[in-house]
């Protein structure tokens, strides 16, 4: 395969990386700003909780749509729809401070899922990818795809200082320097539905069905289920500790302001995307399945040592160990769930998984402001801790004789050569 990127990848994977990093550029500083936006305006930590909630309901709502008309409706299309969705979605929060159309537009908006990895897009944009890429290239283009969109997220993370910024420039009051990220916000996500149309026909299915997919008469519904199970695990225990939420853990607990949130997390985020890489190389040696368990249980360690760190310094140097490996699962995984799949079923795995993922998350930041809130602040990290390294091991039980078919043609080759 050749080395050179303008070569190997082809026009529609290129896109759909480029996009994944101009909207995610957007949302990184989405995402950490959020909670501390709603509590500039008042919220409390139960309500903020609640539209944190909201808004993974959002996703749900949304990838489970993705799930049963994706092949129907077409994967361009409904890229750009949700696209546009949300920045009117985006608008509306930067335009209200009312609670009841604040959740309406959080549900509509999907403005924490993921920062990149995760939402409603996810299913189709790796379910294109794969469709248009040849099973030796799909691990390294959806690792290229993460890698663009966490460094992206990292540049998204110096975005975070902007209130500030604007605040002392233009002299503008606290509430409406976080609102003119909003606005900025749904310019990226309006260029990136433009970006979405222009994708080729290849990305569709080469079955187009007519009618809803039925995800109970699925050939391979038993592993879909199975998976997506897990996944829930995984989601809800991701939830209870959200990029939100942890920025307001780091500003209440040890006082950073903007500027130094901003840049822990972009350190965060570029050794996110460095690893990526590293994820990719490892999976082709190793396998897809024990990249993604051998290289998370560590990172939920490093997580709850972070909780418990008595400095600054401490917690974020773990927070930063932890950030080199929380990411390494996921174009190791994305790439396995589309190959232990018919082609035709990829678009229901992915959007199922993410259902179930984004299902089990609903309750997860209420849960986890409320564990804080009644336990003290280091509950919600343990938690996830746990959640995580449960879905680990319980996955790795699963499935660990099944295996995508290039692993095994590579197995069958080796043990034939002996």
């Amino acid at each position: 395969m050749p080395r050179n990127f303008l070569n190997w990848v082809d026009r529609d994977s290129r896109i759909i990386t480029i996009v994944r990093g101009i909207r995610t550029l957007g949302q990184a500083a989405i995402t950490l700003l959020l909670a501390l936006y709603l509590s500039a305006l008042g919220f409390s930590l139960i309500r903020i909780g609640v539209v944190l909630s909201i808004d993974v309901a959002g996703t749900f709502f949304l990838a489970l749509l993705v799930a049963m008309i994706g092949n129907r409706f077409g994967r361009r299309h409904l890229l750009a729809t949700i696209m546009f969705l949300a920045a009117v979605a985006s608008l509306g929060m930067a335009f209200t401070s009312s609670f009841p159309v604040i959740l309406v537009a959080i549900f509509f908006g999907s403005f924490t899922a993921g920062a990149g990895a995760g939402g409603p897009l996810q299913p189709l944009e790796v379910s294109s990818i794969a469709e248009v890429s040849p099973a030796d290239c799909r691990t390294r283009l959806m690792g290229i795809m993460f890698i663009v969109g966490t460094a992206a997220a990292a540049f998204g993370a110096l975005l975070v200082a902007l209130p500030a910024f604007t605040q002392q420039l233009f002299h503008l009051d606290k509430i409406t320097s976080f609102r003119v990220v909003f606005i900025l916000y749904a310019v990226i996500q309006l260029v990136s539905a433009l970006l979405y149309l222009r994708l080729s026909s290849l990305v569709e299915a080469k079955v187009i069905k007519r009618q809803w997919t039925n995800p109970f008469k699925l050939k391979s519904r038993k592993r879909i289920f199975t998976l997506t199970a897990l996944f829930a695990a995984d989601g809800f225990g991701g939830a209870l500790v959200g990029q939100s939420l942890v920025a307001l853990w780091f500003s209440t607990k040890f006082g950073l302001n903007l500027n130094s949130l901003s840049l822990v997390f972009f350190f965060s985020s570029l050794l996110s995307a460095a690893s990526t890489w590293v994820s990719v190389r490892i999976a082709e040696r190793i396998g897809l399945l024990k990249t993604m368990v051998f290289t998370h249980i560590p990172s939920s360690v490093f997580l709850i040592a972070a909780a418990f760190s008595p400095f600054a310094w401490l917690a974020i140097s773990f927070y930063q160990l932890r950030s080199v490996l929380s990411q390494m699962d996921v174009p190791a995984r994305e790439s396995y769930t589309m190959a232990v799949v018919e082609p035709d079923e990829r678009v229901a795995m992915a959007g199922i998984g993410g259902v179930g993922r984004s299902g089990a998350s609903i309750i997860g930041p209420a849960a986890g402001t409320a564990l804080w809130n009644a336990v003290g602040s280091s509950a919600p990290f343990v938690g996830c801790g746990i959640f995580k390294v449960s879905y680990d091991l319980l996955i790795y039980t699963t499935f660990r004789n099944v295996k995508p078919p290039e692993e095994d043609k590579h197995e069958i080759e080796q043990n034939g050569q002996k």
